[in-house]
């Protein structure tokens, strides 16, 4: 384990820090780990934060350890946050206090409070987990919330897709460390913050920068990367992540309004196609494979991931949907969780 606090190292120990992290207190990393852009790993004094090895932390996640809530015992400090090695924690995240099992997996905007993860544990997409112990290769379903132990123990285990799910993943940013600190030694800070191109990987064998139309207007500590295309007259508000390293390319049309803390990945051979006029509001995950019509309106904090969407859509705030087809003026209310097409099915439509 190696010190990263107060350091201007972007490479250490075979892993690879962004520039853009907001990095403060006692905060340890191991090896040939990556830490995307705008996440914030924030130990208060008197509490620690330890990375295993292998493991990332996707855009825009806020990883933290405070004084102020109860943790549960671990190696890493007596109050603290902690991973084991080859942990992914996606987009939004939220970790708090909390100890992490190896091969472990956080999904798109899950909270973890006070929660021990073991050794397995698969969190999917917006649950919400508190004071609980998630046990060895169990599975909490999208949008759970998980607040007892006799909730956490009636969990079902994970399935075999899962856990290749788990190593894809792990596969592709353990790669990412090692071609981002490459294309950091070779071209520097500039080629790995702001808009810039893409590393070359076993997947992504060409370097592509993004193109973005005319009159777009970015936001501070904004991230684009690779086979972006942004069409004109375009707004991207601050600490937004628009990432074609992985899956590519990211289109979106022209005259979107994109606000803060909004991240768009797609996951290995596959893209992001959005029409013109996209509408959102604050940390959102658009995540590919992903195809969107013209004018789509989308509330705080909502995942839209594996889905077809029409023209005219509205998407309300902490909505979840993922892999369904949405017809033109389907109009997803607050908090909905859409992940079967028979619950898409059931949604009003406009004309």
């Amino acid at each position: 384990m190696v010190k990263i606090s107060n350091l201007p190292q972007i490479v250490a120990n075979s892993s690879f820090i962004s520039p853009l992290v907001e990095l403060f207190g006692d905060v340890g990393i191991g090896s040939q780990s990556f830490i995307a852009g705008n996440t914030v790993v924030r130990a208060d004094p008197g509490t620690q934060i330890c990375i295993g090895n292998e493991t990332n932390l996707q855009d825009n996640i806020l990883f933290l350890a405070s004084q102020e809530t109860a943790a549960p015992a671990a190696p890493c400090g007596s109050v603290s946050s902690s991973t084991g090695n080859r942990v992914s924690i996606a987009h939004q995240a939220v970790v708090k206090n909390s100890r992490i099992g190896n091969f472990t997996f956080v999904g798109f905007n899950a909270h973890l409070n006070n929660v021990v993860l073991e050794d397995g544990a698969f969190v999917l997409h917006g649950a919400q987990v508190e004071n609980v112990t998630i046990g060895k290769d169990k599975l909490v379903p999208i949008g759970a919330v998980i607040t007892t132990q006799a909730e956490a123990d009636a969990l079902p285990s994970k399935t075999h897709d899962n856990a290749e799910f788990q190593d894809e993943v792990l596969e592709v940013n353990e790669e990412f460390a090692e071609s981002y600190g490459k294309l950091y030694d070779s071209a520097g800070y500039e080629a790995v913050t702001g808009v810039s191109r893409s590393p070359v990987t076993s997947w992504n064998v060409t370097s592509v920068s993004p193109s973005l139309g005319e009159n777009v207007q970015l936001g501070e500590f904004v991230r684009i990367v690779g086979d972006v295309q942004l069409g004109k007259d375009s707004r991207v508000g601050q600490r937004t992540s628009i990432r074609a390293d992985e899956g590519s390319p990211i289109v979106i049309g022209e005259n979107a309004r994109i606000e803060d803390r909004v991240t768009f990945h797609a996951l290995k051979g596959s893209d992001i196609r959005i029409g013109e006029d996209l509408r959102t509001a604050d940390n959102i995950v658009f995540h590919g494979p992903l195809k969107v019509g013209d004018d789509l309106n989308i509330g705080d904090d909502a995942i839209l991931f594996r889905s077809t969407v029409g023209n005219n859509v509205s998407i309300g705030t902490r909505a979840i949907v993922v892999g369904v087809t949405l017809r033109d003026g389907t109009q997803v209310p607050p908090n909905a969780h859409i992940i079967t097409q028979e619950l898409a099915d059931k949604l009003e439509v406009v004309q």
